[in-house]
């Protein structure tokens, strides 16, 4: 089944109910990563909420520079500028992932799940990429640019080297989503939660009950290479990953992929 839409920078600012998220818009029929572009215009003095947006990514990538699939008309492929406190910047993660969890679960009857530190998961398959990348100076001063990449109605099936450990939201539900919507929804939740936490709340809670990876016994590298393995006990206020290591001493981890730990 193919929903017929029309995705165009008209018809995502008629459906957006946002103070300042995506109220500055940039739409590209195709590019090769909306990141790329925003980081330049926010280099330029692009205003805080600036919204990229393509219809299709020629060079997509998520985090450790890996290959993001993403056609046309299948996907949301974002990236917003911030400029958040420099305290703020590692929660930020927090922000995204619960923006689309939150956007899944009230667009569907799905149960999106999050892995740690910022994949969703839709039935154990990975559907939503998030990456930040940040030029900061000392006092703060500086951006953000959080790209978001959602397989909405993308079939993982037609692409073999993903086949194996990517969904789509179409594809758990078994039939397709209107994508303006779910970029409207998102965007709305994600302002709702970046004010808060630029008020000083705590989002740990609420991010915790969506994580996939705590309480299990994992393996965690970056790229090739084994850093940690052990039991997968917390997260702290920033999103670090509190990781109990066999001889019962304590890492934090800023940042890794993490994988079920075998055997």
């Amino acid at each position: 089944m193919v929903l017929r839409e029309i995705f165009d920078a008209s018809s995502i600012q008629a459906g957006l109910n946002t103070a300042f998220i995506g109220r500055d818009m940039v739409f590209l029929e195709s590019t090769t990563s909306t990141m790329d572009e925003a980081k330049l215009r926010a280099r330029q003095g692009a205003p805080e909420g600036m919204l990229v947006v393509a219809d299709e990514q020629r060079a997509g990538r998520g985090r450790f520079q890996r290959r993001w699939v993403s056609p046309k008309g299948t996907s949301l492929l974002i990236s917003l500028v911030l400029r958040p406190a420099l305290q703020d910047l590692p929660r930020l993660n927090m922000v995204a992932s619960l923006s689309v969890v939150r956007a899944i679960e009230e667009l569907t009857p799905l149960r999106p799940r999050i892995k740690w530190p910022n994949d969703v998961l839709l039935e154990g398959l990975k559907a939503c990429g998030i990456l930040v990348d940040s030029e900061m100076g000392r006092e703060g001063k500086g951006h953000a640019v959080l790209g978001i990449g959602l397989n909405v109605n993308l079939d993982p099936y037609a692409y073999p080297e993903i086949a194996w450990l990517a969904s789509s939201i179409s594809s758990a539900l078994g039939r397709p989503v209107s994508r303006v919507d779910m970029l409207c929804l998102l965007l709305k939740r994600f302002e709702e939660l970046y004010m808060r936490l630029k008020k000083g709340e705590s989002l740990l809670e609420e991010w915790r009950r969506y994580l996939e990876t705590l309480g299990k016994a994992v393996t965690v590298t970056r790229g090739d290479v084994v850093i940690e393995e052990g039991y997968a006990q917390d997260v702290d206020e920033d999103g670090h990953l509190i990781l109990r290591r066999p001889d019962g001493s304590l890492a934090v981890l800023v940042a890794g992929e993490v994988s079920l730990k075998r055997g």
